[in-house]
């Protein structure tokens, strides 16, 4: 059975939210032998840790739908990124035009 969070050299930290994990395997293609899905939870699930590869964890990561696998690195989440909340675009108004 494979690990839900393993720590890649000193400073790396890779996890996988089985909140958000909808089982949807991009990530055992994207990182073959290193993510597979549990049978009965189909959540992703890390195997091999100790012969993945940095890139391989940030393949996986991005072609994951729902950002499951969070990567950090010294403590800061680095992978997927946390955007500030936006309330309200701000429309743009060109000189001249009425609204």
């Amino acid at each position: 059975m494979g690990n839900l969070e393993v720590n890649v050299g000193a400073s790396t930290k890779v996890w996988i939210d089985e909140k958000r994990c909808v089982a949807n395997a991009r990530c055992t293609y994207a990182a073959p032998g290193i993510f597979t899905l549990d049978e009965e939870t189909g959540v992703a699930m890390i195997e091999n840790e100790d012969t993945a590869t940095i890139e391989q964890f940030f393949a996986a990561a991005k072609v994951c739908p729902t950002q499951a696998i969070i990567i950090e690195q010294l403590g800061r989440r680095v992978y997927p990124k946390i955007l500030t909340p936006m309330f309200g675009e701000k429309k743009d108004v060109v000189e001249g035009e009425a609204e």
